[in-house]
């Protein structure tokens, strides 16, 4: 997937910064402020990499599935957001809209859904919402459930709480107490565990997250 390689080919600049780091330990303020910049970047790259993630995989959901094989908890939560949507819209035209691809998805006869991008759930995190919740509530809503509940993604999740402690000790109080550029780099090899895993399980349910 896009997302995935875009990510693999970003993070180079990661291991750019901490090489920078390394070159200037002797200078604790300029060690701190490469580390600190990278903990921010790092943080960055991945909430971009998980948005630019769900929003490629929910449309080769749509894309792919009918309204009789999209999987049933997703298609609920389709109909939720169709639901949701039109109640909160008072244009007579938009509501319709929503109304439509709520009937294209009820019909159940097999025809494609490719034409109900509207009621697609959030790809997007909640504005100024990060961490492992939100991580969870992003993958649930879009049929990733049985991934983000894992044993492994849970063991990763756990680690990035801790990353997305630094990232906001590091922005609300500029503090960086014991930050080494190992840290970093730990938490950069955990969030590539992590992409590698979302490939893996991608390739194993590519038929039932994609009809294909």
């Amino acid at each position: 997937m896009e997302s995935i390689d875009h990510i693999r080919s970003n993070i180079t600049e990661i291991n750019t910064i901490l090489n920078y780091a390394q070159q200037n330990q002797a200078d604790i303020k300029m060690y701190q402020m490469f580390n600190k910049i990278a903990v921010v970047l790092l943080c960055t790259k991945f909430e971009v990499f998980l948005e630019d993630f769900m929003d490629e995989h929910s449309r080769m959901v749509i894309q792919g599935h009918t309204n009789t094989s999209i999987p049933t908890k997703m298609k609920d939560t389709y109909i939720d957001t169709a639901v949701n949507s039109a109640s909160g819209v008072k244009n007579k035209t938009v509501r319709n809209s929503f109304l439509q691809s709520l009937m294209t998805l009820l019909k159940n006869d097999g025809s494609s859904i490719a034409s109900i991008m509207n009621i697609r759930p959030s790809t997007k995190f909640g504005m100024g919402k990060h961490g492992q919740k939100e991580i969870e509530s992003l993958f649930e809503r879009h049929g990733l459930e049985a991934f983000i509940k894992s044993a492994d993604a849970q063991n990763d999740l756990r680690m990035m709480n801790s990353l997305f402690s630094i990232r906001n000790n590091v922005i609300h109080e500029d503090a960086s107490p014991g930050l080494t550029h190992q840290t970093i780099e730990d938490h950069r090899n955990n969030i590539m565990h992590f992409v590698g895993l979302i490939e893996s399980d991608i390739r194993a349910n590519h038929l039932t997250y994609y009809n294909q």
